[in-house]
């Protein structure tokens, strides 16, 4: 018996030692090296101390798979360091400044940075928050001299949603300065590197027209370009591909465009590529784009998606999923964004506030096929519509663009005829869905569509269950109506002439009413590991009501106070983070936060799903069970999603701002600076339990080494012996064991620290090996 103890616990032990070792002992990735896209939507497998894109990477999917900050020691995390925000010193003509920063921080090769609010760009050491160098050609732009000088550009108010870095060009880019201007930064020396201004981006006063005037410009234009911002743009070699969008419910043509950078004193447009018909109206346009597309357009009909599932119930797989361009009729369609209200100025015409606004978050990149596909803004002016029939595409929906030519390849209406703003701006992500390559992307009314990257056609479309559509006196009436099922007479909007006319979302009736989500349900990126996509939704609820179409603008307004709403007893707000299996849209998991709106983005790292919630917390979710691990209260609501990154010493830390304004439309405190806070490990992390090494082990192994081992046995082994015994184990032995452990585990093996539950296993092998030794010992005596 003694002998046969002696042999099983130097297997335990050799075991345990394998799995200890192999972190320590292979080779590890560059902690900088970028590894680089992965191919066929997969998620990255290299482990690099760098967060290069706003959402990680140009594919998307806000997930690092570094795992030196884990679900297992994200409790000893600690502050590292603090930067605080300072407000500029240099004087701005922006409009609409906020404080602090709205962007989240990039990584790269040991340095942060970081998009002020105002437009600065700062260069800080990961490593001890220290300033590098600050660059301010973005704050000192003359904005103002901008649009006297271009009266199509609708204003100059600040703000920024992204910063990326182009490592083969050495450049950083933000978020466009208005529609019609951007600039990059040489990420060593923080100097300009280049600039490209409204002419050469969208072009003169006589093409695009001074709106300010009634005066029509040469391209059929007739309205203004956002004041706001796009995001940065997309490379394929020398190709970059930007989209402009116009002023949400001022007018203006929306289109895509290319330049050859080979030589960026010198940029070459390539093309630009219409996304909205002409001012004058082209009543074929929906049909066009549907040829223009060979047939790969398709429309998303909201009630009979929810028929299909029976809604409220739920119970059923979706039988409904899309309608094929070529399925609709043509009248149906024809009149797309023209005012057909006779004895209207424009009537015949599209209307001056119609447009398609900005595309706000990333817009993923494919270098194997060279397509790249976005998400558009909203389709004004929200929410009155009654100067616009039509689904009104491409507005609150997707196009897919082969990047070298400008070809549109296939487009997906993903709101058909948007009465509530609820447009398709966050971030898209390059996955895979059983096998194939898809765009995954969302829209503000919260629903997650994965789609053929090829095609457009969907896989799977998951709306979360916990979005309340209707019912609680709710009348925002997308996709149910007044008796909360998608066959009301009310429900809006399917394919038909009626709901293409429609003009709010509770016609005929007026307001003010209690809605749900407007202007949001879904104002966030979420991320994507390879197996799950995880989401942030929430409820809102509210009063709405509905103004005149003027000329220009957006004609929502509020519906005054809640006590004018005496039979409204419940005012619902709260988020829900579900994870969704990204090969069949189904929920696997959902976390409530109560009483709070969500906005920014989740990020996968570690095991750990993070969470930067308006209610203050920082929160870590398990990104298996959706249990909570560990949270950090700040009391500041930022809505900014935090990244991971590597100082120089290759040490990860996580980068969260802490105060200042985070976003216009979810709680916010625009009103501090704030500070850029450091978080990472300790040098020293307190060693785990016994306990915990114990799971790692068989069961049955321990049993059976607890029955035969007896206590007296153990009291004998002296620490000098344990000493003893781990000198003399041999170097071949170790040699040995570390040679039979599979090739492919040493592959996966990239930037790391050795779990302390790894040094507690090795702990418990020599252990086992003492003893095992002394009771063959005392064998041979006997």
């Amino acid at each position: 018996m003694d002998l046969r103890l002696a042999v099983l616990g130097l297997i335990v032990a050799a075991t345990l030692l394998a799995s200890s070792l192999v972190v320590a002992l292979v080779p590890t990735a560059s902690a900088f090296d970028p590894g680089g896209p992965p191919v066929g939507g997969a998620a990255p497998t290299v482990a690099t101390g760098n967060w290069e894109f706003v959402n990680y990477q140009p594919t998307g999917g806000s997930y690092s798979p570094q795992n030196q900050i884990n679900k297992d020691n994200v409790q000893y995390l600690e502050t590292k360091w603090i930067y605080p925000y300072r407000d500029a010193v240099e004087k701005t003509t922006w409009t609409g400044v906020q404080r602090g920063s709205g962007a989240p921080v990039i990584i790269v090769d040991g340095t942060v940075y970081v998009l002020m609010s105002d437009r600065r760009i700062l260069a800080i050491d990961a490593q001890n928050g220290r300033l590098l160098w600050n660059n301010t050609y973005g704050i000192t732009w003359d904005a103002q001299a901008e649009v006297a000088k271009y009266p199509f550009l609708q204003g100059a108010r600040v703000h920024g949603h992204a910063i990326n870095y182009y490592r083969d060009k050495g450049w950083l880019i933000t978020s466009s300065m208005g529609s019609c201007n951007l600039y990059a930064v040489d990420a060593k020396t923080g100097k300009t590197a280049w600039t490209l201004k409204t002419e050469q981006i969208c072009g003169t006063t006589a093409e695009f027209g001074d709106p300010t005037k009634g005066i029509k410009g040469t391209l059929d234009i007739t309205g203004y370009y956002s004041s706001i911002h796009t995001h940065p743009p997309q490379f394929l070699g020398n190709i970059m591909f930007f989209p402009v969008g116009s002023a949400s419910g001022a007018g203006g043509r929306a289109f895509v465009t290319a330049f050859d950078m080979s030589n960026p004193a010198n940029p070459i447009k390539l093309y630009r590529t219409w996304v909205f018909p002409p001012a004058s109206g082209d009543p074929e346009w929906a049909i066009k784009q549907c040829n223009e597309a060979n047939g790969n357009g398709w429309y998303f009909e909201y009630p009979r998606y929810l028929e299909g599932i029976n809604h409220p119930a739920r119970d059923r797989t979706p039988t409904y999923l899309a309608t094929k361009c070529t399925d609709v009729a043509p009248d149906i369609v024809r009149n797309d964004w023209i005012d057909m209200v006779p004895g209207s100025p424009t009537f015949g015409k599209i209307h001056t506030a119609s447009a398609i606004s900005p595309v706000w978050g990333n817009y993923p990149i494919d270098q194997e096929t060279g397509i790249v596909a976005m998400g558009w803004g909203d389709e004004g002016p929200y929410t009155n519509l009654t100067h616009r029939y039509g689904p009104a595409i491409h507005g609150s929906g997707f196009t897919a663009f082969d990047v070298r030519t400008g070809k549109l390849v296939w487009w997906f209406d993903a709101v058909t005829r948007d009465l509530w703003d609820y447009d398709c701006s966050w971030g898209g992500i390059i996955g895979s869905v059983q096998g194939q390559k898809a765009l995954l992307k969302g829209c503000k009314n919260g629903i997650v569509y994965a789609l053929d990257w090829n095609t457009g056609k969907p896989f799977w479309i998951y709306d979360a269950p916990t979005i309340i559509r209707g019912g609680k006196n709710i009348q925002t009436y997308y996709g149910v109506g007044a008796n909360n099922r998608p066959t009301d007479p009310d429900a809006c909007c399917r394919l038909t002439k009626a709901d293409m006319g429609k003009p709010w979302m509770n016609y005929p009736q007026k307001g003010p009413i209690v809605q749900n989500c407007y202007t949001v349900c879904l104002e966030s990126d979420f991320a994507y590991d390879g197996k799950m996509v995880y989401v942030g939704t929430f409820n809102n609820m509210g009063t709405h009501n509905f103004g005149r179409v003027a000329a220009f603008g957006n004609n929502g307004v509020g519906g005054g106070p809640r006590t004018a709403f005496p039979q409204q007893t419940e005012w619902i707000v709260d988020a829900n983070v579900d994870a969704v299996d990204v090969n069949t849209g189904r929920k696997v998991w959902s976390y409530k936060v109560e009483n709070a709106a969500f906005r920014g983005g989740v990020m996968v790292t570690g095991g750990m799903v993070v969470v930067y919630a308006a209610d203050g917390n920082l929160k870590f979710l398990d990104a298996t069970s959706g249990k909570l691990i560990h949270e950090k209260f700040f009391g500041i609501p930022v809505s900014v999603m935090p990244t991971v990154g590597a100082s120089k010493d290759g040490k990860m830390k996580i980068f969260a701002h802490i105060g200042g304004g985070g976003g216009f439309l979810a709680a916010n405190s625009a009103e501090l600076a704030g500070n850029l806070v450091a978080f990472g490990l300790p040098d020293v992390i307190p060693q785990p339990q016994v306990r915990e090494v114990i799971k790692e082990v068989p069961k049955e192994v321990i049993k059976e080494v607890i029955k035969e081992v007896p206590k007296e046995v153990i009291k004998e082994v002296p620490k000098e012996v344990i000493k003893e015994v781990i000198k003399e184990v041999p170097k071949e032995v170790v040699k040995e064991v570390v040679k039979e452990v599979p090739k492919e585990v040493v592959q996966t093996v990239t930037v790391e620290t050795i779990s302390p539950i790894s040094y507690a296993a090795i702990g418990i092998g020599v252990v086992l090996v003492v003893v095992s030794g002394v009771l063959f010992s005392r064998r041979k005596k006997a």
